[in-house]
């Protein structure tokens, strides 16, 4: 028999951008990471375009049907060679929402099983991914031709702007999801000759060793949010900040 496959579990931790609590605005980013079962972990990110509590709303309720429609999907054997089961993911995400009016917001899921680790992405929310001691970046942001723009999930999303990528269980190592709000401090400039961002490893790296060091004691959660309101962050974007971590 095979050895089993340990499934480490998905923790996450937000901050409210400057710029919303200087307005009074809530924090846009939906974060769901459902309760660990048993060789399974996940999460789904949604990131709301504005200020407003109905975009707020409309992300939360994505990020919750999002995560019952990738059950569904991540069962497919097919997945990647069947654009259809695509159609059916969006499909079921929106009549899961139940409703709610759907606003503008981007969209990343992710699950990681025994089997395989599984990401869609539509949009600009990202992570990078460490596979044989590397980081790298499998599925960068989707930016439209302004800085403030990307591809949001709609009714009407073109198949092909749901990105997807997946791997082996056992070639992942570790996880860094993050909202574009931490873009800048984990992606910088592709290097000469490439067109890809490049992965910020050392700050990768620092952040999987303090959560191996923190992780399971108390008050972690709390760490993991007050680091999000580093002065530091703040200086390189004031949105909204989302992070979600697992590690081996």
């Amino acid at each position: 028999m095979g050895a089993v496959i340990r499934v480490p579990r998905f923790c996450g931790a937000q901050h409210r951008g400057e710029r919303h609590a200087a307005l009074a605005q809530p924090c846009c980013d939906a974060l769901q990471i459902p309760r660990q079962s048993v060789g399974l972990s996940g999460f789904v990110l949604c990131d709301g375009a504005g200020g407003t509590t109905a975009v707020a709303r409309s992300a939360a309720a994505s990020a919750r049907a999002g995560w019952q429609a990738l059950q569904r999907l991540r069962r497919e054997p097919r997945l990647g060679a069947d654009p259809h089961l695509l159609e059916h993911f969006r499909a079921r995400l929106l009549r899961r929402r139940g409703p709610v009016p759907l606003l503008d917001h981007t969209l990343l899921a992710c699950c990681w099983d025994r089997r395989r680790l599984l990401v869609l992405q539509v949009g600009d929310s990202t992570l990078l991914v460490r596979q044989g001691g590397q980081w790298h970046n499998p599925l960068p942001p989707s930016k439209g031709d302004y800085a403030n723009q990307t591809t949001f999930l709609r009714r009407h999303t073109p198949i092909e702007s749901i990105q997807v990528w997946q791997a082996p269980a056992t070639e992942v190592e570790a996880v860094l999801a993050f909202s574009d709000g931490l873009e800048s401090a984990f992606l910088g400039p592709a290097r000469p000759g490439y067109d890809r961002l490049e992965a910020n490893a050392a700050l990768a790296d620092l952040v999987i060793q303090e959560h191996r060091r923190r992780h399971g004691g108390r008050g972690y959660p709390a760490w993991l949010a007050r680091s999000l309101a580093d002065p530091g962050l703040a200086q390189l974007s004031d949105d909204d900040r989302t992070l979600v971590i697992a590690s081996r």
